[in-house]
C-alpha cells in the first residue's frame, strides 16, 4: 500500500478543521440574527375624507368672444382726404360728429355749375326777350297781310324764328335742370363729407387716421351701440356647457346649432360695456346637481384607468371607477358611494399605499 506523505496528510487535516469552523461561525451568526427584532414598519398620515352626496356645480375655464348685434361700422360715400375722426375708446351720443372729409373739390365743383346756371338763365332771359319782341312783331305783321302791306313769305320766316327761338329757349331750360340736378346730387355727397353718430355707444376700431385717405364704400370707423351684447363661445363636442359665468353675471347658453372650425358655438346676452371684438375670460358650467364631488387628488391613474383608495381599518383599498364629469372644483366619478370613506394624496403618496403601507388617519 502506498504511503501517503505527511505533508499532504497535514494539509488535509487543515482544511478539515478549516471547514468545521465555518460551519460552527456560520451556525453563530444565524443564532445571533434570530435573536434581532424585526424592523419596526410606520405608516402614512395622510388625509382621509367620507364622501357624501350635494349639491354640485363644476365649472372650466374659458374665452368668449364678445359681439354686439348693434355694431356698426361707417363707411365714406366718397374718396377724399380726412381732416377730423374721432379716436378709438371716445363715448359718443346719437348726432356727434365722428368723421370730417376734406370738400373742397366738391364744393368747386358745385361752385362751378352755380356759375354756369347763372350764365343759362341770363341767356334763357335774353332769348325770351327776344322771342317776346319777335312775337309782337309778329301780331302786327299778320295785321299788315290782311292788307297786303307784308309778304306771305315774311309771315312764315317769321313763324319759323318763333318755333326755333321757343326750341332754343326750352333746351337752355331743360340744361339748367340738368345742371340744377347735378348740384343735388353733389349736395347730397356732401352730406356724406360730414359723418354724424347714428345712434349712443363707443367707437371700437378707426380704420384711417387724419390726414388718411378715405376710399368709397371702405369703413372708417366702427361704433358699437348699447350695452347688451353678445357673449359667443366655442367648444369641442366634449364640453356641453349649461350657463356662462362672468363677473357677476350667471348667463344661460344657447345652443346657435351651428359650427366654427368644428367647433360648436354657443351664445348669451349680457349687459356690458366691452366692445365687440375682445376676448374676455368666462367660466363655463359644464354640471350642475345634486352628486359626490371628489377632490381631483382623490383620483388616482394607473395605465388609463383611474382609481380610488377606499379605507378599510388601516388599509387602503384600490376600486376602480370612470370619470363622469370634471371642472375646476373637482370630479364626479362612478364607483363610489356615500359613505365610503377614501385617501386625498398626492400619486406618489397613494402609489406607496398600493404597497400596503399602514393608513394612519390626519388628526388621529
Amino acid at each position: 500500500m502506498k504511503k501517503i506523505p505527511l505533508k499532504t496528510t497535514v494539509t488535509l487535516v487543515a482544511a478539515i478543521i478549516l471547514i468545521i469552523a465555518g460551519v460552527q461561525i456560520i451556525k453563530h451568526k444565524k443564532a445571533s440574527m434570530q435573536t434581532i427584532k424585526p424592523a419596526k414598519t410606520y405608516g402614512l398620515v395622510v388625509p382621509v375624507e367620507t364622501a357624501s352626496i350635494s349639491e354640485v356645480q363644476l365649472t372650466v375655464p374659458y374665452l368668449s368672444e364678445v359681439q354686439s348685434d348693434t355694431d356698426v361700422n361707417l363707411a365714406s360715400k366718397v374718396t377724399s382726404r380726412v381732416n377730423m375722426i374721432v379716436t378709438s375708446g371716445t363715448r359718443v351720443k346719437q348726432g356727434d360728429v365722428l368723421v370730417k372729409l376734406d370738400a373742397g373739390d366738391l364744393l368747386a365743383k358745385k361752385k362751378s355749375l352755380q356759375l354756369k346756371i347763372k350764365e343759362m338763365s341770363d341767356q334763357i332771359k335774353a332769348k325770351q326777350a327776344d322771342l317776346e319782341s319777335l312775337m309782337n312783331t309778329h301780331r302786327r305783321n299778320k295785321k299788315l297781310l290782311d292788307i297786303q302791306a307784308v309778304s306771305q313769305e315774311k309771315i312764315d320766316t317769321e313763324r319759323s324764328a318763333i318755333v326755333s327761338l321757343k326750341s332754343t329757349i326750352e333746351g337752355m331750360k331743360n340744361n339748367s335742370a340738368s345742371l340744377n340736378q347735378n348740384i343735388e346730387e353733389i349736395d347730397d355727397t356732401l352730406s356724406y363729407t360730414t359723418i354724424k353718430s347714428p345712434l349712443d355707444g363707443v367707437v371700437s376700431k378707426t380704420f384711417v387716421a387724419e390726414g388718411g385717405i378715405a376710399s368709397g364704400g371702405k369703413p372708417l370707423l366702427s361704433l358699437s351701440g348699447g350695452d347688451s351684447k353678445q357673449f359667443l363661445v366655442r367648444v369641442s363636442d366634449n364640453i356641453k356647457p349649461s350657463a356662462l359665468l362672468y363677473a357677476d353675471n350667471n348667463c344661460p347658453l344657447h345652443s346657435l346649432n351651428s359650427t366654427y372650425n368644428g367647433l360648436n358655438e354657443y351664445s348669451c346676452q349680457i349687459q356690458s360695456t366691452l366692445s365687440a371684438g375682445n376676448r374676455v375670460e368666462v367660466k363655463l358650467i359644464v354640471y350642475r346637481g345634486e352628486n359626490i364631488l371628489l377632490p381631483s387628488n382623490a383620483v388616482l391613474q394607473i395605465n388609463a384607468k383611474q382609481y380610488v383608495l377606499l379605507v378599510d381599518g388601516d388599509k387602503a383599498i384600490p376600486r376602480q371607477v370612470s370619470i363622469t364629469a370634471e371642472g375646476s372644483e373637482g370630479l364626479l366619478v362612478d364607483g363610489i358611494k356615500a359613505g365610503d370613506e377614501y385617501v386625498v394624496a398626492k400619486p406618489d403618496i397613494l402609489l406607496k399605499l398600493l404597497t400596503g403601507v399602514t393608513v394612519i388617519r390626519s388628526g388621529s
